[in-house]
């Protein structure tokens, strides 16, 4: 490989760890509506598929354990335990308005 086309390589994967950090950085502030429509829900939030918003928690904890103990990248678990978090919370609170509504 020359040095010009391990120059473009390199540029490329910035480019792309720039895209995945503002991408990612963005996805945080979209789930703050989410999270308050889910919290002002007076039916049990029964919009929101739990089995949904359940297999996003799953698969974020799978990209933190990835993360730490295949590639050993701080950065990629530092924003997949964001969005498991984020994804976490709409879970909690939908199960806990879903389990205030049961008889």
């Amino acid at each position: 490989m020359d040095h010009h086309t391990q120059a473009g390589t390199a540029l490329l994967t910035a480019a792309i760890g720039w895209i995945y950090f503002f991408t990612n950085g963005a996805r945080v502030f979209t789930y703050l509506p989410q999270i308050l429509a889910v919290w002002r829900c007076n039916d049990g939030a029964r919009a929101i598929s739990l089995l949904t918003w359940s297999s996003w928690v799953v698969s974020h904890l799978a990209a933190i354990l990835y993360a730490a103990l295949v590639i050993h990248d701080g950065f990629f678990m530092s924003v997949s335990a964001i969005n498991f978090l984020c994804c976490l919370t709409v879970v909690a609170i939908a199960w806990h308005k879903r389990l205030a509504l049961a008889p």
